[in-house]
């Protein structure tokens, strides 16, 4: 699907112009993500598996980092990806267990909460 500048304008605004995943504010080269992944692939006719999901009502704003490691993940899925990164690093890398050792990175077993999920729970209370 093929934005209209002013589509993706009201998108970038969604969230109080700012990645619907982790906050960050976002600057005009910002991804439009299908929530709902639309699997690009050749083979298929429409050039996507599930083009059902290709809507404006199935897209967030986001930043470049977020939209790309979420690749065609759900949002169950990419908040347990994003809980695994630390064990990933822990796992393969040096540096990290370095820096943990030193204090310099402390863990933790917060949750991942979204933006968009605070952001539209602040919506509602103001109400």
């Amino acid at each position: 699907m093929k934005l209209s500048k002013t589509q993706r304008l009201e998108l970038k605004k969604m969230f109080g112009g700012r990645c619907a995943y982790c906050g960050e504010i976002l600057n005009d080269r910002f991804h439009a993500d299908h929530v709902e992944a639309i699997y690009r692939d050749k083979y298929y006719p429409s050039g996507m598996f599930k083009p059902h999901h290709d809507t404006i009502d199935n897209l967030f704003p986001s930043c470049a980092p977020c939209n790309l490691f979420k690749m065609t993940y759900n949002i169950e899925q990419f908040r347990y990806e994003l809980k695994m990164q630390t064990e990933r690093a822990k796992r393969s890398s040096n540096n990290y267990r370095t820096a943990l050792r030193f204090g310099a990175i402390v863990e933790t077993q917060k949750p991942i909460v979204f933006y968009f999920e605070t952001y539209l729970q602040n919506v509602s209370e103001s109400k």
